[in-house]
């Protein structure tokens, strides 16, 4: 027996190795348990309503996995295993030892209660696999507001037994996208946690009944294999009909589908009378017997088989007739899944109008309003003049350039991140973080997109400074401000946070919060902001929508009302199309609205745009949350979103083309040329009657040997048209070419006063972006050159060329200091206009001085630091520019 001491020493012992365990299991969820409840705090139903549709949905997904009904049987794979690992580990892994029942999987019950229990148990921590946000959100909205009824998807079951109508689009749009919110939001959940059911509840309990022997049979030595093999082909036959049910929900449907079909339902009839007729035992196994059991097997499979392999050869032969009624129901429901009929098109001819000289002045006058607004200046150019504004200010650094509109005239914004200096020491680093580097005090900075003018961004922007913004340490760490203080601790730029964001956390919260409080401000509430990066912030609240497109986050910019500012977040939905016949796997994509974020406050504002089924029933769910119309002064700063305009035009790469035959040969398939991105411009394409804020994409013919554009895509931003697009088709017989950008740059590239200026600027030039234009009844890529100034730091505009994009044969390239003046030398150009004296295209005697002047400072500095091969370029340069001047002064 145990002394007295002996038993209370095991008290304390038992006692101390509880409490350590409770330290941990407390340090390792305290804090998550604490920022949960913070963010009740500050976002309240907002941040919950989430994580309701989760519980929701994961409750009936969950039940209809793992919840065993079988109260007779009642079962447990788990509770079987538990007992039987530990006697093995108990009898030190000697089989022989552990009592014959511990195997007896068949023979295994458990008690009503502890099943009972055993089944809720399951399905609570189902919850955290099968939670689905809009399965929730569709469970929990009113009836009557998706019209959707299980009964409906009857329409879907005689899909694969019917040949739909060739070059008939109508015929998915009646039959399939009516179905589309119970197809998306419904089916696809549904059928997967059943499927986790069969596998599991009953896949894997049967097999075990197989694998495992009974008490009888350890008794006796002997294995009965009737009952197991009837129960391996009624798994078979399971498993075939789970097929044959997927099979009516493909997302793709041909002309063998029904043969396939067909033959899963053989299959399950086939497997299930061998199954009812081996789990009498009666059968005894032969080689004729097997042989039976085989050869109808063998002969379903090849039968099936063959026809489908026949099938594709008259289809390969005839595929229009075979493949087209199908291939058009695949056109129609993708142009639905993508609003491609929503886009309207206009075929015209490009041509080269005749002109004559005197039409010139005034056909640059009266085009002076768009070319004006010509966007002159790239991201790259733009980074690079306003790079020597942050100077050398250490904690801040550029994110992203957004091309913004006001007033309609183009300006680049380039919005900036905190970053902790490298000279913080890292005993400094704690304070630094959360206590000073909290903002970026002056966090834009803007330049004109025409002229590449600094601008004061004040001007448009009375909030500047940033406390919610993109990356860096908004990203990467949480700030705070310690309240009621004597002497309130100042941020960099010299003020303190003056604003609502955040929570406030009292003491001791905030000692559990960072034990630093508990040290410097143990009585002190401490105002916490958190979830300081935008994107972070929103998709913590609505974790909805895509905010990631492949490797790049979604593009946000800021936005004003005129007092406060905004980061504004387009939402863009993509559901699972799976179970969608004809989908093809592609997703259904919607915009549904935006949120703004407060730059200072972190407040959010949502407003929904859209008006399909997906932005209905968010609006319904968030109807307390959604602010009704978007202000008229933000209204003119609205941008389509850049990612699901190329989504969209990716998809109208393909599914522009309605007819069967020619999408089947792929002849009219076109693609985005290489390199080319989106630009956002103020232009006026054809059949609109004045300049608007657009976004353009060139579109050029898929494998094809010339580089000349298909046509080119348009999005328009301004209200009441915004996410509008127009696809300018060029008819593929056309007598004239649309040059594409690589065309363009080969033109310019071989034009002579380039290719003599590019001689002069030596390897300190770059080609900007090559941005289509309708100048009146010309179609011109206006394409800016930029140079390198003394030290090749400060970016300037060298030279505008303004090429004609319409071809017949002849390319006309116009030069000059201004886009003005390249116009008109591209006009003169097009008029054959041949002059004794310099074309406007040279630069003027002052321009040639002023770079004669710069190679020469470049000759200097580069020879006073030792680069001699770079002092030789600019030396030549120098001494061709000077000889240029001596030419043009008459030898003066």
């Amino acid at each position: 027996m145990y002394s007295e001491p002996s038993r209370r020493a095991g008290r304390w012992i038992t006692i101390i190795a509880l409490l350590l365990v409770l330290i941990i299991i407390f340090a390792s969820i305290g804090g998550q348990l604490l920022w949960f409840w913070l963010n009740i705090e500050e976002f309240g139903e907002l941040f919950l309503k989430p994580i309701y549709f989760e519980i929701y949905a994961g409750i009936i997904l969950a039940a209809i996995a793992l919840f065993r009904i079988d109260f007779k049987n009642r079962r447990s794979v788990v509770w079987w295993l538990i007992p039987l690992i530990l006697r093995i580990i108990r009898e030190r892994g000697y089989l022989e030892a552990v009592p014959r029942r511990y195997f007896d999987f068949k023979s295994f019950k458990m008690p009503v209660g502890k099943f009972l229990m055993w089944q809720i148990t399951k399905v609570l921590l189902g919850i955290i696999f099968f939670r689905n946000l809009f399965f929730g959100m569709a469970i929990s909205a009113p009836e009557d507001l998706l019209s959707v009824r299980l009964a409906d998807l009857s329409r879907l079951l005689t899909l694969p037994f019917v040949t739909p109508p060739l070059n008939d689009l109508s015929y998915a749009s009646e039959t399939v996208i009516p179905l589309m919110p119970l197809l998306t939001l419904f089916v696809t959940p549904i059928l997967g946690a059943l499927g986790v059911r069969l596998i599991l509840l009953v896949g894997l309990t049967q097999i075990l009944k197989v694998a495992t022997p009974s008490s009888e049979e350890i008794a006796t030595g002997t294995i009965r294999l009737g009952w197991r093999i009837a129960v391996i082909e009624g798994l078979v036959a399971l498993a075939l009909f789970w097929a044959l049910v997927n099979a009516f929900f493909p997302s793709n449907i041909d002309y063998n589908t029904r043969y396939y079909i067909g033959g899963l339902a053989a299959g399950t009839v086939l497997f299930t009378s061998l199954m009812l007729i081996d789990r009498r035992g009666r059968t005894v196994y032969t080689t004729r017997t097997l042989a039976l059991r085989i050869t109808p097997i063998l002969i379903l499979l090849l039968a099936v088989g063959s026809l489908m392999a026949i099938n594709n050869s008259i289809a390969d032969a005839r595929k229009v007739e075979w493949l087209g009624p199908y291939v058009t129901q695949q056109i129609s429901v993708n142009r639905y899944l993508a609003q491609l009929d929503e886009i309207k098109e206009y075929r015209y001819n490009f041509s080269v109008p005749n002109i004559v000289a005197s039409d010139i002045p005034n056909l640059v006058e009266s085009n002076r309003d768009l070319l004006s607004r010509v966007r002159l200046w790239d991201p790259q150019a733009a980074f690079a003049k306003l790079k020597p504004d942050i100077g050398l200010i250490p904690y801040v650094d550029f994110v992203d350039a957004d091309i913004l509109r006001f007033n309609g005239t183009l300006y680049w914004s380039a919005s900036m991140k905190p970053i902790l200096p490298k000279t913080v020491r890292p005993e400094d680093r704690w304070f630094s973080e959360h206590l000073y580097y909290t903002n970026v005090p002056n966090g834009f900075l803007m330049l004109e997109g025409h002229s590449g003018k600094s601008v004061d961004p004040s001007t448009f922007f009375k909030q500047r400074t940033i406390y919610y913004g993109e990356s860096g340490l908004f990203a990467e760490t949480w700030a705070a401000k310690p309240l009621h203080t004597s002497s309130p601790q100042q941020e960099v730029g010299g003020g303190t946070y003056q604003g609502k964001g955040g929570v406030v956390v009292e003491p001791p919260l905030s000692w559990l919060f960072d034990v630093n409080f508990f040290w410097a401000y143990r009585d002190t509430p401490i105002q916490v902001l958190r979830y300081r990066d935008v994107i972070t912030r929103v998709e913590m609240l609505l974790p909805y929508f895509q905010y990631y497109f492949g490797d790049k986050t979604i593009d946000i910019f800021p936005v004003t009302d005129g007092v406060d500012t905004y980061y504004m977040v387009p939402l863009i939905v993509a559901l699972d199309t799976d179970h969608v016949p004809w989908s093809v796997r592609n997703p259904y994509v919607r915009l549904v609205g935006y949120a703004f974020v407060d730059i200072y406050n972190g407040t959010l504002q949502i407003y929904v745009l859209g008006d399909d089924f997906i932005s209905r029933l968010f609006k319904a769910t968030y109807h307390d949350y959604i602010t009704p119309t978007v202000p008229e002064s933000i209204k003119q700063q609205l941008r389509y979103p850049e990612e699901l305009f190329e989504w969209r035009v990716s998809m109208y790469n393909i599914y522009h083309v309605k007819d069967a035959e020619t999408f089947i040969v792929a002849r009219e398939f076109f693609e985005v040329p290489q390199g080319l991105d989106t630009y956002y411009v103020i232009a006026k394409p054809p059949t609109f009657e004045r300049p608007e804020f657009v976004g353009l994409l060139s579109l050029e013919l898929r494998g094809a040997g010339g580089r000349n554009l298909a046509g080119y895509m348009v999005v328009r931003n301004d209200p009441p048209h915004l996410g509008e697009m127009i696809f300018y088709a060029v008819p593929i017989d056309s007598p004239t070419k649309l040059l594409g950008p690589t065309a363009v740059l080969e033109a310019l590239n071989k034009n002579p006063e380039f290719a003599q200026l590019r001689t002069l600027w030596g390897n300190k030039s770059r080609i900007g972006d090559t941005i289509l234009y309708r100048v009146g009844d010309h179609d011109v890529y206006m394409i800016p050159v930029y140079t390198a100034g003394v030290g090749g730091v400060v970016t300037e505009l060298g030279v505008v060329a303004a090429i004609g994009a319409a071809f017949t044969g002849e390319y006309y390239v116009g030069l000059g200091s201004n886009v003005y003046e390249a116009y008109r030398s591209f006009l003169t150009r097009v008029a054959n206009v041949t002059t004794t004296t310099a074309p406007p295209s040279e630069l003027t005697l002052q321009d040639l001085i002023q770079q004669a002047n710069k190679l020469l400072q470049s000759y200097l500095e580069a020879w006073s630091k030792g680069r001699y091969e770079e002092a030789g370029r600019s030396l030549e340069a120098f001494l061709e520019m000077w000889r240029m001047i001596v030419e043009r002064s008459g030898g003066g």
